[in-house]
């Protein structure tokens, strides 16, 4: 068997199998937009609120989780002193420092012999670029 036929049959038999399972995921995601939820009372002991009976919401329960919680709680998680923003810009600045000692890393140009005859070469350029060279 050629290289190109075996590529060719797993072309088709991946390009199958994604279908089948595009199709399988198109036809659940219809089957469940068309299903209507019911509304339904929250069971007793909780807040008077109405749910379709699904999952609480991020924010529900970030409020549960915060009125749940002693201060104890929170100064345990954070560490007791609260959480401090990292200063990037010293932390940067302090890491730059340590990186660069002494002539930075690369090529010095300056010592290219063309470098010496940039300036007249420059000059040279913009006298014909205005048309002042004959």
């Amino acid at each position: 068997m050629k290289l190109e036929q075996l590529r060719k049959i797993i072309r088709e038999e991946v390009r199958a199998a994604v279908k089948e399972e595009l199709q399988d995921v198109m036809n659940e995601a219809v089957k469940y937009a068309s299903t209507t939820t019911k509304m339904q009372e929250v069971p007793k002991g909780q807040p008077k609120r109405w749910s379709t009976g699904k999952s609480a919401t991020l924010d529900e329960m970030l409020q549960d989780t915060r009125l749940s919680m002693t201060n104890q709680d929170v100064s345990n998680i954070t560490g007791g002193g609260g959480v401090q923003k990292p200063n990037f810009a010293s932390m940067m600045s302090n890491q730059m420092a340590k990186e660069i000692q002494g002539p930075a890393p690369g090529l010095d140009i300056s010592k290219l012999d063309f470098v010496k005859k940039a300036k007249s070469v420059l000059d040279l350029a913009n006298k014909k670029s205005s048309n002042q060279l004959v």
